[in-house]
């Protein structure tokens, strides 16, 4: 048996990394933030739409509604976690767990829904800044879910 042969083999992206030049990660971090902040205004929009598009689901209480409730709920916990709001996220992420819950154990209730979209709008209200009021809030959010049977 022979030895094998080991062969060192510059990838492109090792040259590029070799040479002097480019930015430091604190630099490119610093982009980074600036570029998300430059988006936070129109994603606040888009939030308080959501929310106000879940208002609306709770004031119709149509049959058969916890998939657009759920599916709001998603996108509002998607778009906390790229702005960082922990308490909106925390609020919007409860939603989702009450929603599956109940649309799981077939036990469909709106204020449960409607309570999650009012401390949402609040949260909001404040532009999401945690607080002793705030962790009230979800204090309250996580009691109610609490109360939601799990199905299984």
């Amino acid at each position: 048996m022979t030895a094998p042969h080991i062969r060192n083999i510059a990838t492109s992206l090792q040259r590029q990394m070799a040479r002097p030049g480019g930015v430091t990660l604190a630099e490119a971090v610093a982009r980074a933030e600036q570029g998300l902040e430059a988006q936070r205004e129109r994603t606040m929009l888009i939030l308080q739409a959501n929310v106000d598009a879940l208002a609306a689901l709770c004031a119709a209480r149509a049959d058969g509604a916890d998939g657009d409730v759920y599916a709001l709920a998603s996108a509002l916990v998607d778009m906390a976690g790229f702005l960082e709001i922990p308490p909106f996220y925390a609020a919007a992420y409860s939603l989702c767990e009450a929603a599956h819950r109940m649309a799981a154990a077939e036990q469909w209730s709106w204020p449960s829904v409607e309570v999650h979209v009012r401390a949402l709008s609040l949260i909001l209200a404040d532009d999401g800044r945690p607080g002793a009021a705030t962790d009230q809030l979800l204090a309250g959010l996580r009691a109610v879910v609490a109360h939601i049977p799990r199905a299984g």
